[in-house]
């Protein structure tokens, strides 16, 4: 059953758009094709650039927030239940508006609809805890699973409506604060988190689909690359020692890996070699480059913490170290992959092939700016061709009667 606004039809045809438009940059296809491809993919959803898109997301929470904050201050309200019961009916109003201009406007990323739908859970979250920490009369810390666990299930909902690729991370992120919400030991919170992100991981897995349409596949490998991510993270346990190596005031998010079991301790070491290395082969496998490139950055993450798991002595000159073997493994992969036939291995290669859309000013632009002389030199017209071909003439000067 297919929640989300958008009919797959037209999301796909998006999708189908804005590919073709990368093949266009990229040479692959002519101007023509283009064209081509624009008239058989019809959109009917209005879109905007990413800075618009921002703007109107901005100027959309801006809006609510005002109108929220005026009609409090005009009603002078102080009770807690009359707060979130108002806080309920607003998430409840900004949602409907927000469905309703997607069903009436056709909004698809436009930044008003995303306000207004994020806005919505995040009021219908807050007037729902208050409401029921007023009513049940407990402390505001005893709610913070059931907390978290509305926000989660809030922000999937939004996602499986609207799409919003970050409400499925706010969903997982509010799922993964669970854990942490009881009175565990280090171990069983660590533990608890793991097998939450691998089931979410097998679910995501099974639900990916190969005749499912490509921008659903692009949506999964998306959510795929960041469940990845985040169990290696739960796994690896001298993550937090990096930030307080790099940062010293970041020390206070040390989490003291030593205290784990010895077994636990072991295991998390040998796993962060074992998980790199499934990403780099599920990567390769299954010719996806989110999760490739994720696999290839736990590595590196790996090489950064293997010294603190050991307990050896770090050295200021390690990064370097570490700088210089990888340029050295990505040089000599590229002249093998260059040595290959077409400059490919494989179907891998190390050419650039695609163009991705700029969104912004190029650096050739940038030195033109700069540069106003050589610019207005490299286009100064001849005088003889600046010359008024139309002089004379008795209307208007255009030389509608000028005599040649």
């Amino acid at each position: 059953m297919n929640l989300c606004l958008y009919p797959s039809q037209q999301e796909e045809n998006i999708y189908i758009r804005k590919q073709a438009r990368t093949w266009q940059r990229s040479g692959l296809i002519t101007n023509e094709q283009l064209a081509g491809i624009d008239h058989l993919t019809d959109v009917n959803m209005r879109q905007t650039n990413i800075f618009f898109r921002v703007i109107f997301f901005i100027f959309s929470c801006v809006c609510v927030a005002a109108i929220l904050g005026l009609f409090l201050w005009v009603t002078k309200i102080r009770s807690e239940m009359v707060l979130s019961f108002i806080l309920i009916i607003a998430g409840g109003t900004t949602y409907i508006l927000a469905e309703y201009a997607v069903k009436k406007y056709h909004f698809y990323r436009h930044g008003i609809e995303e306000a207004l739908a994020i806005l919505s859970m995040f009021l219908f979250c807050m007037g729902i805890v208050m409401g029921t920490e007023e009513l049940l009369g407990g402390r505001s810390g005893d709610f913070d699973a059931f907390q978290s666990l509305l926000f989660a299930l809030s922000a999937l909902w939004i996602y499986l409506r609207f799409g919003f690729l970050y409400a499925a991370f706010i969903s997982i992120a509010a799922t993964c604060i669970l854990p942490f919400q009881g009175s565990m030991t280090l171990t069983g919170e660590r533990l608890c988190l793991l097998m939450i992100l691998c089931l979410l991981l097998c679910i995501m897995v099974i639900s990916d689909k190969t005749d499912d349409e490509d921008f659903k596949k692009e949506k999964n490998t998306i959510l795929q690359a960041f469940l990845f991510a985040a169990i290696y993270i739960t796994v690896n346990l001298q993550m937090s020692s990096l930030p307080s190596s790099m940062i010293p005031a970041a020390g206070i998010f040390h989490t003291y890996p030593e205290s784990f079991p010895p077994t636990i301790y072991w295991t998390s070491y040998i796993l962060t070699f074992i998980i790199p290395a499934g990403g780099i082969y599920w990567g390769i496998r299954s010719r996806k480059r989110l999760i490739l490139i994720a696999g290839l950055v736990m590595a590196c993450v790996t090489l950064t913490t293997n010294k603190s798991y050991l307990g050896w002595t770090r050295y200021a000159w390690d990064p370097a170290i570490l700088g210089t073997m990888l340029v050295m493994i990505s040089i000599a992969l590229s002249k093998w992959l260059n040595s290959g036939g077409n400059l490919s291995r494989y179907g891998f290669t190390a050419e650039d092939i695609l163009k991705p859309e700029s969104h912004g000013i190029s650096l050739a632009e940038v030195a033109a700016a700069f540069a106003p002389a050589a610019t207005s030199l490299e286009f100064q017209q001849p005088a003889e061709d600046t010359a008024k071909s139309f002089d004379g003439g008795t209307s208007g000067g255009g030389g509608a009667s000028r005599s040649l």
